[in-house]
C-alpha cells in the first residue's frame, strides 16, 4: 500500500481521525498518542500533499490523501490560492472583513486559482469500510460543506475539531451556521472555545487583558454520552474510551470522569487482554489527578478513589509516579 491509497478497515480500539486541511502535519491534539492510531490526513493542494506525504512517509499509522473534503463526492474544487498560503481553500477570503481588511491586509490576496479532485467524508469511509471517531476540520470558511458531505459518519462520531469564524472573514459562512449544524440539528454539545479573551483590538484602550472583537478560534464538539451508550456493548465502551481520552487531551478533564462513571455503571469490564486506549487512558487520568493534588488534597483522594473503581487496581503514590519510566519517561 502506498501512502495515498485508502487506508484498510481499522479494528474497534484503534482511533480513526480524519483531519480535513492538513497543511499543518499532524494536529497538537493528536501528537504523542500512545494507543493504536488511524490518522487520515487530506490536503489538497499538490506541492502540500507531496511534502506531507514525504514528511510522514514513516509513519504507517498516518496517511495522506492528496485531495479535497466537500459536499458532494466523485467531483472537484476550485482552490483560492492566497498570498498566505495558510489560507488557501474553496471558499475566498473577503477583503472587506476584519481580518483581512485590519488585522492582516495583505495575507488573503488571491493569487490565482487551482482546481482539484474532492470526495466526502461518507464517500471515503464508505470505500475504506470504515469509520470516524473524530474529525479536524479546518478548511477556510469550507468546513459546513465537508460536515454536509459527512451525513452518515456524524452518526459515530464521537468528538470534532472545527475551526469557526465569527466574523465575515470569508465570504459564505460564519459560525453561527456550524453551531446551528451540530447543536441544533445533530446533538452535539460544545465544550470549549480555544480563545483566551483576547480578540483583535479595536482601539488603543485595551486592558485587563480582555478586549477586542473575536473574528474566530477552533471550537471543540462532543457527543453527549447516553448517544454513546446506546451503541450498545463493545462499540459503546470503546467509545466512551476513546471520548474519555480525547477529553483528557483536549481540556476537558471533567468530561472525561463523565465518561468513565457512565462506563463503570455500564458493568463493561475487558476481557483478556487490556486494550491500549484503556491503558493509554489509566497514564493520562493519573497525571491529571498528579496535577490536582497541588489544588486540593481532598479532591486528589477522590481521584485515587475514583480511579480504584474505574480500573480495579490502585492508583501509583506520587513517588512512583516519579519512578516509573511509563509515566514519567523523561
Amino acid at each position: 500500500m502506498t501512502k495515498t491509497d485508502v487506508p484498510a478497515a481499522p479494528d474497534l480500539w484503534t482511533t480513526v481521525v480524519l483531519d480535513a486541511g492538513g497543511r499543518y502535519g499532524l494536529h497538537p491534539s493528536w501528537r504523542g498518542y500512545e494507543a493504536p492510531l488511524d490518522y487520515r490526513m487530506f490536503e489538497p493542494e499538490p506541492v502540500e500533499a507531496a511534502r506531507l506525504t514525504t514528511k510522514y512517509a514513516a509513519r504507517k499509522d498516518v496517511v495522506v490523501l492528496a485531495e479535497a473534503l466537500g459536499a458532494v463526492p466523485d467531483s472537484s474544487l476550485e482552490l483560492f490560492i492566497t498570498a498566505h498560503r495558510g489560507y488557501v481553500g474553496a471558499t475566498k477570503p473577503n477583503p472587506d472583513s476584519l481580518w483581512f481588511g485590519d488585522v492582516r491586509p495583505d495575507e488573503g490576496t488571491v493569487e490565482g486559482t487551482i482546481t482539484v479532485p474532492a470526495t466526502t467524508i461518507d464517500a471515503h469511509l464508505a470505500a475504506s469500510r470504515s469509520r470516524a471517531d473524530f474529525l479536524k476540520i479546518d478548511v477556510e470558511g469550507h468546513e459546513l460543506a465537508v460536515m454536509q458531505g459527512a451525513v452518515q459518519a456524524l452518526d459515530r462520531v464521537l468528538a470534532l475539531r472545527v475551526e469557526v469564524q465569527f466574523d465575515d472573514s470569508f465570504e459564505t459562512q460564519t459560525a453561527s451556521a456550524i453551531f446551528s449544524h451540530l447543536i441544533d440539528s445533530l446533538g452535539f454539545r460544545l465544550m470549549r472555545l480555544d480563545y483566551d479573551g483576547r480578540g483583535q483590538p479595536l482601539s488603543y484602550l485595551t486592558v485587563d487583558g480582555n478586549f477586542g472583537a473575536l473574528c474566530g478560534c477552533d471550537a471543540v464538539f462532543v457527543r453527549k454520552v447516553p448517544s454513546v451508550e446506546a451503541w450498545g456493548g463493545e462499540d459503546a465502551a470503546a467509545g466512551l474510551l476513546k471520548l474519555a481520552v480525547f477529553a483528557l487531551r483536549n481540556g476537558m478533564p471533567d468530561y472525561a470522569v463523565v465518561c468513565l462513571e457512565r462506563l463503570h455503571a455500564s458493568g463493561w469490564r475487558p476481557t483478556g487482554d487490556e486494550p491500549a486506549v484503556r491503558r493509554y487512558l489509566r497514564k493520562l487520568f493519573i497525571l491529571a489527578a498528579g496535577r490536582l493534588r497541588a489544588q486540593s488534597g481532598e479532591l486528589y483522594e477522590r481521584a485515587a478513589r475514583d480511579y480504584q473503581r474505574f480500573f480495579e487496581s490502585e492508583m501509583p503514590a506520587r513517588n512512583e509516579i516519579f519512578e516509573s519510566e511509563w509515566l514519567n519517561p523523561n
